[in-house]
Order: C-alpha cells, then structure tokens, then sequence
C-alpha cells in the first residue's frame, strides 16, 4: 500500500507542475510579477515571469494532503512553508524590506521547531539542539534564496537533495520523510522542464524560500546515524553545494568591504560559468555532478564506519576550500542589487 502511495504522489506533484506552470506563466505576465533584464545581475534577454513556487507549493501540499494523513510535524512543515510562500510573493513584488522579510522567516522558523522538527544530537542538551537548529533553518532558507542565481541551478540542486533523503528514509521506514521528499521531486522535475536553460519562469523569493525550509526541515528531520553514530554530519554533507555558495558570497562580500545583504555576482557558479565560458546549462550540470557526488558520500557514510565519515567530510571541505580559493581570482562585474 505504501509504495502505491509513493507512486501516486509522485505522478500526482509532477502532472500538477507540468500543467501548473503554464498557467502561472499567464498569471505572473497578467500581473506584471516579472523579473525584468537590468544589465547587472539579470542578463536575460526579456523579462521572466516568477510564480514558479506558488506551482511547487501547490504541486507538494496536493499528494500529501490527499494522500496521507496529517501529523504534528506534517502540519508544521506546511504552515512554516506557507508563510515564507506568501512573504517570498510580496518580497518578488518589491513591498517588502530585507528586515521584515527576515522578521516573518524567524516567524516560520520558530513554528517549524516547535512543531517537533529539530536537530537532536543526544550528546548536546535540549536548549542547544533548539537553537542549532534555528540557525539550521534560517540559514538553508537563506541558501537556497542566495542560490538561485542560474536557470535550472536551485531546483536541480534542491532535486538531487530530496532524492537522497528519500533514499535515505527508505531505509529507516519513515514514510511521512519519503512521500514527503518524493512529492517535492516530482514538483521540482516537471518545473525543470520549464526552468532549465532558458527559463520561461523563475522560482521567485516564494520559491527559492519554501524549498530552502522543505528541504532544510527534512534533512534535520531525517536520521542518518542507524548503522554509523558519525553520519549525522550527513545533514550538512546534503546540502553542502548551497552553504557553500552562501558562505563564500558572503566571505567575499566582507573582504570587498560590501554588505553581505546585497546581490553581487560572487556566486562560485557564476565565476566557474566566466572563468571557462560556459553554458548556463553546463555550469548546471557541472554542479549537479558535484550535488550526485556529496548525495553518493551520504548514502556510503550511512552504511559504513565513523571514520569513513569523518575522513569523506574532511575531503569535502578541503575541495571546496581550494574549490573557492581558485575561483576567488575570476574578475567579476560589480553589479549589485538588493537580495
């Protein structure tokens, strides 16, 4: 029964998103929720309607509304979602500041946590585990926002994420994580098939949020420690591509003398895109093969011993420090532009 359920909802989120999309094309271009070419950071050749999250959105709750019944953590997952949602469609409207648009993803942080889904490292006490993770969910909403900066770059990178932990939660038997996950796939799929290089839609702030804290709730909500007490670190492994970004645009913001809260083109992705003259798409896929490479050291690490953990994590970082240390010589424009 379960495995009709994870089928269902699959096609399910992935019909909605296929059919979905046009439809908020229309609507964003009645609207004029448009995200308009300005020489700097938006180098599209015509304006790009956004209402691709509210697509996602609707493509995720449908199957797992229908399909499952609801729980403490589900419910949590969907109000948290649903304000970032509605914060992220003012914000791509421009009626929102950066401060109270931060103020409403605290709101949705908070609620997420208290509805059950937090980090819980039994060698730290309660209060810690609570603020780890409020600095967890935060920082992946914020990621994935900052991510978002290449057609087809957060979703695909959201994608290959959900199906690890899908994978992951297969193995533990935690249906609510694998319908979960497997519902946000299938959305992020079929909205690909409309975001992949060049994009007739954008995920928009509303987008780029919501999956930052779906994603974000599910790999601290996801246990990785069943064979290996190590490979909770697996957590941060999942999502390394965007901490990364947000850590290294920040870094360089800092060194430049710039606010961190403003957009420049600091982002690794656009570097290695300049540096080799490629493709929005092949920039992508380069990411993709590196997101395939940390989801595969996940899935090993869950199996195998502490130290594999331990020597793959230390691995990991070093490339991404030579990774960014070598990018950090690309000359990039300054344009800049408020996230």
């Amino acid at each position: 029964m379960n495995e009709i359920i994870l089928v269902l909802s699959f096609v399910l989120a992935f019909l909605l998103t296929i059919y979905g999309t046009p439809v908020a094309r229309k609507v964003a271009f009645r609207y004029n929720l448009l995200d308009t070419p300005d020489g700097a950071l938006k180098k599209q050749k015509e304006p790009v309607p956004y209402m691709g999250g509210v697509i996602i959105y609707f493509a995720f709750i449908s199957p797992v509304g229908i399909l499952f019944p609801f729980s403490r953590e589900l419910l949590g997952i969907l109000f948290a979602g649903s304000i970032v949602l509605i914060v992220g469609l003012f914000d791509d409207l421009k009626a929102l500041t950066p401060g109270i648009k931060f103020l409403f993803q605290v709101v949705a942080t908070y609620i997420l946590i208290k509805s059950g889904i937090r980090i819980s490292l039994l060698f730290l006490p309660g209060w810690l585990n609570a603020i780890l993770s409020f600095i967890w969910i935060l920082a992946i909403i914020n990621a994935f926002n900052i991510i978002d900066i290449m057609d087809g770059m957060a979703a695909s990178v959201a994608m290959f994420c959900c199906i690890t932990i899908f994978i992951i939660s297969l193995y533990n038997d935690n249906f609510v994580i694998s319908i979960l996950s497997l519902s946000l796939t299938a959305a992020l799929l079929g909205f690909l098939k409309f975001n992949w290089e060049p994009a007739k839609i954008y995920l928009g702030d509303a987008g780029s949020m919501f999956i930052g804290l779906v994603v974000g709730a599910l790999t601290i909500w996801c246990d990785y420690s069943r064979y290996n007490d190590v490979a909770f670190i697996s957590g941060s492994l999942v999502l390394a591509v965007p901490i990364f970004d947000m850590l290294y645009v920040m870094i360089l913001r800092i060194l430049q003398k710039k606010s961190p809260f403003f957009g420049s083109p600091d982002h690794f992705a656009l570097r290695l895109k300049k540096k080799y003259g490629l493709s929005a798409a092949k920039t992508v896929s380069i990411v993709i093969a590196i997101q395939m490479a940390l989801s595969t050291v996940v899935i090993v690490n869950f199996y195998t011993s502490p130290i594999v953990t331990i020597v793959t994590t230390v691995l990991i970082v070093f490339f991404f420090a030579l990774f960014g240390i070598f990018l950090s010589k690309v000359k990039m424009a300054d344009g800049v532009r408020n996230r």
